[in-house]
Order: C-alpha cells, then sequence, then structure tokens
C-alpha cells in the first residue's frame, strides 16, 4: 500500500539566493549571433533546513540578462518556493511553473526556473547519497565529448590549432562555427589537417534561410559532417523541418527549445536527428530527463548545449545519449572540481547531488556590478 506523504521525509526548503556573475572570456568569441567577450551566468544556491545545500545554474554567451533574474528569482520563485520540499522536485517545478505561465513560455523566465530546479536535484542527489545520474537511470559513468569552438574570431592557423589541441586529448569530434562566406573554405582545411577519422560538425547558429541551409548541406556532405547545427531561425519549426527532410546532412537542434512540448513536436516533425537540450534553459534537471525520454520513443540520439561539467551527469544517465558538447567556458578554478578529458571521455563526478559548485572565491571575484 502507498505510504502517504506525511509518512515520508522532506526537507524543507529554507532559503533560496541567486547570484548574477560576469564570467570573462579571453580571447573574445564569435558566432554568427554575434561576438561574446563573457559569459552571463545566475548562480543559485536553496538551502533547506537542517539539510544540505543544493546548487543551480543557468548561463548564456553575453548580455546581462542574470542581472534581471536575480530579482525576479528573489522576488517571485523563492516566495513560492520558500517552505515546500526539496525532495519532491517535480512538484516544485509545477508549483513555480503554474502562476508563471505567461512569464515562462519561454526566455529568462524558464532560465530561472530551470537553475531552480537544478539545485534540487542536487539536494535529492545529496540527501540519497547518490549522483544525479545514477537516480535518473545510471546508464554510464563516463560521457563521450565532442570539441567546440571554432568561432569566427579564429585565424586559419588557430582553427586548425584548437581542433588538434582537442584531438591530443582523445577527442575524436570536433564542431566549427559556419555562416559566413569562408564555410567552404574552412571546411576542407579542417577536414584536410585532420583527416577522415575526425568527426566534423557544423554550426550554422540560425544563419541561413531554408534554401542556404539545403545548399549548404550539400557542400558539408562533400566533406563528410556528421551534423548541420541550428541551420535556420530557431523559432520555425517549419523550416528547420524542411531542412532536415531535404539535407544531405543530418540536422541537430535544441539549444532554444523550452520544455518538453517543443522538443515533443520536433520528434514529431522529425525536425532533427539530434536533440540539444541546454539544461539552464529547458526547464532544468526535471524537463531535461523528458527529453531523454522522447529521444528513447523516437530512436533520436540525445546530446546538450554546453556547460558539460553538468550535462555530461544527464547525457550519460540516458540510453540514448551521444555525446556531450565540451568547451572550457568557465574560467580555470571557478568550480570546486575540475572535468578532465581522459581518452576523449570525462567520468561523472561519483559524489552526491551531481558535483558543481562554484568558490567562495568565484561568487566574489565574478559578481556582476
Amino acid at each position: 500500500m502507498p505510504r502517504s506523504r506525511d509518512a515520508m521525509p522532506s526537507l524543507e526548503i529554507s532559503h533560496v539566493e541567486a547570484t548574477a556573475l560576469r564570467l570573462p572570456l579571453d580571447p573574445p568569441i564569435a558566432s554568427a549571433l554575434g561576438t561574446y567577450d563573457h559569459v552571463d551566468c545566475t548562480v543559485v544556491a536553496v538551502d533547506t533546513k537542517d539539510g544540505p545545500r543544493g546548487w543551480g545554474f543557468s548561463a548564456g554567451l553575453g548580455g546581462a540578462a542574470a542581472s534581471a533574474m536575480v530579482p525576479y528569482i528573489r522576488d517571485e520563485l523563492a516566495p513560492l518556493a520558500i517552505g515546500e520540499d526539496a525532495l519532491a522536485p517535480e512538484a516544485l517545478w509545477h508549483r513555480l511553473w503554474a502562476p508563471n505561465k505567461a512569464r515562462q513560455r519561454a526566455g529568462l523566465g524558464v532560465w530561472a526556473l530551470s537553475a531552480i530546479d537544478i539545485a534540487c536535484w542536487d539536494i535529492v542527489g545529496k540527501a540519497a547519497g547518490l549522483p544525479v545520474h545514477r537516480l535518473l537511470g545510471g546508464f554510464r559513468d563516463e560521457v563521450p565529448v565532442y570539441g567546440s569552438g571554432g568561432w569566427h574570431t579564429l585565424t586559419d592557423e588557430a582553427l586548425v590549432a584548437e581542433a588538434e589541441a582537442f584531438r591530443a586529448q582523445g577527442i575524436t569530434a570536433y564542431k566549427y562555427k559556419i555562416g559566413t562566406d569562408r564555410d567552404q573554405e574552412r571546411t576542407a582545411l579542417l577536414r584536410s589537417a585532420l583527416g577522415p577519422d575526425v568527426t566534423l560538425l557544423a554550426d550554422a547558429n540560425q544563419k541561413y534561410s531554408v534554401r542556404e541551409a539545403i545548399e549548404a548541406s550539400h557542400m558539408l556532405a562533400d566533406y563528410d559532417v556528421a551534423w548541420l547545427e541550428e541551420p535556420v531561425l530557431a523559432d520555425s519549426l517549419d523550416d528547420l523541418a524542411e531542412v532536415a527532410a531535404r539535407s544531405r546532412v543530418p540536422t541537430a537542434a535544441g539549444e532554444n527549445v523550452y520544455f518538453r512540448w517543443g522538443f515533443r513536436e520536433m520528434c514529431d516533425r522529425r525536425a532533427a536527428a539530434y536533440l540539444q537540450p541546454d539544461v539552464g534553459r529547458c526547464g532544468g534537471i526535471t524537463e531535461f530527463a523528458k527529453v531523454a525520454h522522447l529521444a528513447d520513443a523516437f530512436n533520436l540520439s540525445l546530446s546538450s548545449h554546453l556547460w558539460h561539467e553538468l550535462s555530461i551527469s544527464l547525457v550519460g544517465a540516458s540510453s540514448r545519449g551521444y555525446m556531450a558538447e565540451y568547451a572550457e567556458l568557465i574560467p580555470a578554478g571557478a568550480l570546486t572540481r575540475e572535468f578532465a578529458v581522459v581518452d576523449g571521455r570525462i567520468t561523472i563526478p561519483d559524489v552526491p547531488g551531481h558535483g558543481i559548485e562554484f568558490t567562495a572565491d568565484a561568487l566574489a571575484r565574478y559578481a556582476a556590478t
């Protein structure tokens, strides 16, 4: 007979604190979307009464969105979370989302919700004495990664050097940026320099029209590129589905898709062969896990968008996990542990929770003013 809620253990949330960080990028990086000199990051700490503290974060390239999210979390979401059970992240997720639907259909409202949800799953893992990836299925304990970079700011020599540096770590797949009049030259250069054994992945960052994307896919196929990422405007699923149907290269997308419903429609339309949820945007770990189940149901590959430090736990929990995106965007020493690549893989932290925590020095040094 099921136990009553009153008979089950709980951990009451006593405090929620959000901090805006500005993490420098030196040198700056550039894609078809713009040039960035910092990572804009919102860090959330959730305290429980007589229990562990959980950590969560969401982040993006450039901008000052974190400074807007801090008061939203403090004034609207935190009061809804105080007094609730941190060991029931699904229930808490709906308590935060339900009255905020108008502000959480997409965008920064969901980023804020995601950060709190991530912190609560950290608490669940700590209370259970288990890593989060084991709570979610524990399919593997180490995750292959692909090297991500190829920014438009790189010279040809620096582009090849970056790809070779990833290969020296045992990483056999490299993602580079396209969306300029030098797409073919850069693609040819990489294929010639790296040879046939390195998997190339191309990211257009929503640059193309449908016609341009299909034309680009023909060029990419000639160089055996394995996927074409975000070829068209992320808001137009019709365009993405048309590209997917006519492209000579499989499509990848998801970093700008929100909630399970957005991914369900993408799956229904067969608009992407690789799903790439961003845990800090899609609705947190609660929603990422549901996207993983969709990948399983539709026989699609599951990857991630940035933030490998946390994404490895989620990609590693799923049988459909492909590779996690690997890009060193958080300054060295800003986290309490390192995430070393060995033979192209990162071992998931074997610690209770998800293992991601910013140091006190980083929280002070990089605080946005």
